[in-house]
């Protein structure tokens, strides 16, 4: 496997926990809509993360099926705060606290951040998400994800 294809804080995060993944290799892509046009994988398998920050310098990061729609005031709650204290992640907090960039956001307690899965998330077998970068793929079974990530699972989309 190529080490540079990844952050290398995901790739010691996963390295450290005997994690079984591959990495793919593509061209940038931000948006879900832009992996789904440009990316050989199953769009229904894809999972979008979103970081956000948290009182007191504290970092999470919310996972789900990439097609869904986030809902902030369950994500809130998943995390035990208030909507109000929930704020998106910039890219410079992204760089400094989670060494990721925007459209490669990784669902892993980078820099202890706090985790959140949506539960349709544990129902699918294998899964592509960020590697911190945005110009690479995480292929990782979902099973195996949520032994590495130890994230809490929570019903978290709009509905």
């Amino acid at each position: 496997m190529n080490e540079d294809l990844m952050s290398p804080a995901i790739l010691s995060f996963l390295t450290l926990r005997d994690a079984v993944f591959k990495v793919h290799e593509h061209g940038p892509v931000i948006s879900f809509r832009e992996a789904k046009l440009s990316l050989s994988f199953d769009p229904d398998a894809m999972v979008k993360s979103l970081a956000f920050r948290l009182p007191g310098d504290r970092h999470a990061i919310a996972a789900m099926r990439a097609a869904e729609r986030a809902d902030y005031k369950k994500i809130a709650d998943a995390l035990g705060v208030r909507r109000a204290d929930l704020q998106m992640a910039t890219d410079e907090e992204l760089a400094q606290f989670l060494s990721m960039v925007s459209g490669g956001v990784a669902p892993l307690p980078i820099n202890n951040a706090q985790v959140v899965i949506d539960s349709g998330v544990a129902e699918m077998e294998t899964i592509y998400c960020g590697t911190g970068r945005n110009d690479s793929t995480l292929e990782i079974r979902s099973t195996e994800l949520l032994r590495v990530s130890c994230g809490s699972l929570s019903d978290i989309i709009k509905r």
